[in-house]
């Protein structure tokens, strides 16, 4: 891996299938501090759940909670690709193949 400043590593295994994994002490950081704020909002909803007494409010918490999540699931998306390395794992193998191939043509 030629980049080694990047805190993540986006492996592309084709259209629409990625996997995104923290690299080093500084990706696993900025990763806990993500989920840090999910506990967060989870936290929040959970003790304002619990309370009986809200009755109509729970539906304005639960839109903003879900709004919460996808806007924090957005988010942390973008940053992540933001900072990493991206991986194509098919040229990755068919770079690998050609040498392959190459090499025991040539011998």
């Amino acid at each position: 891996m030629p980049n080694k400043g990047k805190p993540f590593v986006v492996y592309r295994r084709g259209v629409g299938f990625i996997a995104i994994a923290p690299r080093g002490v500084m990706g696993w950081a900025q990763f806990t501090a993500w989920v840090a704020l999910l506990v967060a909002a989870v936290w929040w909803f959970a003790d304002y759940s619990r309370d009986a007494s809200n009755g109509q409010d729970f539906g304005v918490a639960l839109v903003l909670f879900i709004t919460g999540l996808i806007g924090w699931s957005v988010c942390l998306l973008w940053w992540m690709f933001a900072r990493s390395e991206t991986i194509d794992i098919v040229v990755l193998k068919r770079d690998r193949q050609r040498a392959r191939r190459k090499k025991e043509r040539d011998s």
